[in-house]
């Protein structure tokens, strides 16, 4: 293969050697001695076929240093190329691609790491839904209940998946506030109910740039959170100037966790105790926040309750 590549960079030599080689012939029609001109065409022949064995295993030598390089690129490239725009766009595509390599087998390990704790949580309202299920008198209100929390998990799952593809795409429209967090209230409703806890939802009158479906999401995420660690209490939405809190009384978050609560499966102490939290909602809600042009912040003392507080001012009307 690489004679074939080596003749075809030399086929214009060869094409000119063999022009030369012709006109050597016709020479003899002037009178000159057709045994000097055969001994020129032998000794040009000689040197030419020497040259192109000599730049053949040169050509040869190149290739190799080059291939080999281009498989450790990360090395310093070979003196021949260095500072070439070879060596610049192989250096470029392969550090492209480590880091492209890299960001995926992050994503596959956070994954792989929430699908894991994923599993182990969900298995929690489908043993509670077995046992419903296997009652001689079924609960059809406990069922339902279950039912709920285990489509919340898979909704999040999705939304995660969904969130993590570069086909995630968004639809920014003016949106009414209130009508988006009264849809999320409605949905929660009865597990407020369930757990005893009373909603004050004040009106914002207020109108949002944003993609509905991804507001949604967070807004249903901290109500979630809100409703899971607190009991018969109050959870609260209202406008602060520019900011939506959503408030709870519930058992808080401790000083400790609360640099760290938006990080990617960090669970802190509630998680632990409750056993509730797969450490990953409130990492989507920054992230989602982040892309929706929202500044995201919580405030929280144990025994006290959480404010999560969201800064509408770069997409209000």
């Amino acid at each position: 293969m690489s004679v074939k590549k080596f003749l075809k960079l030399k086929i214009k030599s060869i094409t000119i050697f063999i022009i030369y080689l012709f006109l050597l012939c016709l020479s003899s029609l002037f009178n000159i001695n057709i045994n000097y001109i055969i001994y020129i065409m032998i000794i040009s022949t000689i040197l030419f076929i020497i040259n192109l064995i000599l730049s053949y295993k040169n050509f040869k030598n190149l290739l190799n240093i080059i291939s080999q390089w281009a498989k450790e690129p990360y090395n310093a490239p070979p003196d021949i190329i260095k500072d070439s725009e070879l060596s610049e766009v192989i250096s470029y595509n392969y550090k492209n691609s480590r880091e492209n390599l890299d960001n995926i087998n992050i994503k596959f390990s956070k994954l792989k790491d929430y699908v894991t704790i994923w599993t182990h949580q969900i298995k929690t309202p489908l043993f509670s839904l077995d046992l419903i299920l296997n009652d001689d008198e079924i609960d059809i209100s406990q069922a339902k209940n279950e039912l709920f929390e285990i489509d919340e998990y898979i909704n999040t799952l999705l939304s995660y998946i969904r969130l993590e593809s570069s086909s995630t795409d968004y639809i920014f429209e003016d949106k009414n506030l209130d009508e988006l967090l009264r849809s999320s209230v409605r949905k929660y409703s009865k597990v407020f109910i369930k757990k005893k806890n009373q909603m004050d939802f004040k009106k914002t009158e207020k109108i949002i740039t944003t993609d509905e479906k991804w507001f949604s999401f967070i807004i249903e995420q901290i109500l979630s959170n809100s409703n899971k660690y607190t009991k018969e209490g109050v959870i609260s939405i209202y406008m602060e100037g520019t900011k939506l809190v959503i408030e709870d009384t519930g058992i808080g978050i401790r000083v400790e966790d609360l640099p760290r609560v938006f990080d990617h499966s960090y669970t802190g102490y509630n998680g632990r105790i409750y056993k509730k939290s797969t450490g990953i909602g409130l990492n989507l809600v920054k992230t989602v926040s982040e892309n929706l042009n929202i500044d995201v912040n919580i405030e929280s003392e144990v025994d006290k309750g959480t404010r999560v507080i969201l800064d509408l001012s770069k997409i209000l009307k």
